[in-house]
């Protein structure tokens, strides 16, 4: 793109700005996940309690992100074209991320909230199975969450067969 739009510029902040509101949202719920997982039940529901609401407002973001994504194609003048494999291949992750935050992290927060309600307050995380076992699957989801994020950065960037 030789001279790109205001309109396009602008809508590129906004798209970069909604990316960061809502990956950053999500990859940080990550760290208050670790510390629910090292303290007490009454400890670890107050984070999960704040990953819930931190994550409910990032997938704001991450929804925006789509939405302007598809705004910056429309406005690229034909120098993006929806046809161009990074932009399918963009979409895709992006539906990839929103199923595996949908699928499987969300519930999986929500269980643990719900598993940490039915605990003693002064109770170990680590010593209650099911937490270990919802552990596991937040972990998977929040690796994969990372790993497809660093995949559309990466297609961002390089714009292969553009």
């Amino acid at each position: 793109m030789d001279d790109p739009s205001i309109i396009y510029q602008i809508v590129m902040v906004l798209h970069i700005a909604a990316a960061i509101v809502g990956f950053g949202g999500v990859i940080a719920h990550s760290a208050y996940n670790s510390k629910a997982f090292s303290a007490t039940a009454g400890e670890a529901k107050v984070l999960l309690t704040a990953t819930q609401t931190v994550t409910n407002l990032a997938h704001y973001g991450i929804y925006g992100v789509f939405i302007l994504g598809l705004v910056l194609v429309a406005v690229s003048g034909g120098d993006v074209s929806f046809g161009a494999p990074w932009i399918s291949a963009s979409f895709l992750i992006w539906f990839l991320l929103v199923g595996v935050a949908h699928g499987l992290v969300r519930p999986t927060v929500s269980g643990l909230v719900e598993e940490t309600e039915g605990m003693d307050p002064g109770d170990a995380m680590k010593a209650n199975p099911k937490v270990v076992a919802y552990a596991k699957k937040l972990a998977l989801g929040e690796g994969l969450t990372q790993l497809l994020l660093v995949a559309a950065i990466a297609l961002m960037v390089f714009q292969p067969g553009a």
